[in-house]
């Protein structure tokens, strides 16, 4: 059975509000999901934790704190894909994820094989 847009969006808003919550020990305020063909984007707003906010005041704070996020991207994404290649039911060949920090924000790109939603 194929899935509908609200279900992949509902799936994937839950994963990710819970999964960074989980392992950062705080979720984002407000997560948007966008799907175009065989695109999956979300938006997440309200993404720094208390430590991060702190670090961030300091000269070097941009970089420490960006450093770490992709660590954590990095130790994270073959769990992390296995969530939307399960969710969606194709696998992902390009996987793209930026942060703006000075808005306490990001967006994630994810490509498939296929598109999301299926006729």
């Amino acid at each position: 059975m194929n899935k509908t847009r609200n279900t992949i969006e509902r799936e994937v808003s839950n994963f990710i509000g819970s999964y960074i919550k989980d392992t950062l020990g705080r979720g984002p305020r407000d997560t948007e999901i966008k799907i175009a063909d065989n695109v999956l984007i979300f938006f997440i707003k309200g993404i720094l934790t208390p430590m991060e906010k702190y670090i961030l005041k300091t000269p070097e704070g941009k970089s420490v704190v960006l450093k770490s996020r992709q660590l954590f991207v990095e130790s994270t994404n073959d769990e992390y894909m296995k969530f939307f290649e399960k969710t969606v039911g194709s696998k992902v060949l390009q996987n793209y994820e930026a942060w703006d920090l000075d808005n306490d924000s990001a967006i994630g790109v994810l490509v498939f094989e296929r598109k999301v939603l299926q006729s």
